[in-house]
């Protein structure tokens, strides 16, 4: 066993037998990984929305939630990707929506690991009772325009067939089409910039809630929209006092870009 997995497999260790002495200080909120296990790499080796990325955060139990970034390519294929430009992460260049599959498949990450970039179905179909957030990237790669509407809800269709034994859910950053999502049978969050934002939405009372910077939003404004009957993501959470802030505020989900140091927090 390597240097990395025994350290991974001794914290297991440990964190289970933590978990069995201590008390779930915020049983309200799941701790979900945010990109996979974070986007900025810190306690893991492995670059955000990658496969060994993925299979790092299902390592760990006290994981509910995995969020994962997608884009559609000009296949029609979701890819897990963050960035507008493949060049700003990956050897590729151009944007996903303008490339194809054959492409996509022989880029590969500029990181230590060099892990390959994924197609959402390149994921285990069985979740085991994983919640699976898709943070829809809609950009058509250009500065402005959005992709073909159809041909997406086509993919998240397919998605839809392709994993079973947990949850899809959807983050829309532009808020089109939440009601037909929602007729498909998906639990559908708006990227929303603030709670003003949010309640100002045309589409928020058609959305099950919301996704937050933890720095955008208060606890009162959780307060709020919690009592409007809808749910709450915090996400860009990696420090010590972010995460303690963003538990405090009682969200739905925490998005974390540190599992280990979050699940601690939860279980001390």
């Amino acid at each position: 066993m390597c240097f990395k997995g025994m350290f991974t497999f001794i914290f297991l260790l440990l964190f289970s037998t933590a978990c069995r002495k201590s008390e779930n200080r915020f049983p309200d909120t799941k701790i979900g990984g945010h990109a996979c296990a974070g986007l900025s790499v810190s306690n893991n080796n492995y670059h955000d929305n990658s496969l060994e990325a993925y299979k790092y955060a299902r390592s760990f139990e006290g994981v509910e939630v995995i969020e994962v970034d997608v884009q559609l390519s000009k296949n029609g294929t979701l890819w897990l990707f963050h960035d507008r430009e493949l060049s700003d992460q990956s050897s590729g260049t151009g944007a996903v929506a303008q490339v194809e599959d054959s492409y996509l498949s022989t880029l590969k990450y500029r990181s230590l690991e060099k892990e390959k970039l994924i197609r959402l179905e390149d994921l285990p179909a069985d979740l085991k009772g994983l919640t699976l957030q898709l943070d829809l990237k809609e950009s058509d790669g250009t500065t402005s325009g959005f992709i073909d509407s159809t041909t997406l809800l086509q993919a998240l269709i397919q998605a839809q067939s392709y994993f079973s034994n947990g949850n899809l859910e959807i983050i829309s950053n532009s808020g089109r089409f939440v009601p037909t999502m929602k007729s498909l049978g998906f639990t559908v969050y708006l990227d929303a910039i603030n709670a003003a934002y949010f309640f100002n939405h045309p589409m928020n009372t058609y959305a099950d809630g919301a996704s937050f910077r933890n720095s955008e939003i208060t606890d009162s404004d959780v307060n709020s929209i919690k009592f409007a009957g809808k749910k709450v993501i915090i996400y860009d959470v990696r420090s010590a006092t972010g995460i303690v802030s963003a538990f405090e505020k009682k969200p739905t989900v925490l998005l974390t870009d540190d599992i280990k140091a979050t699940l601690i927090e939860k279980y001390k």
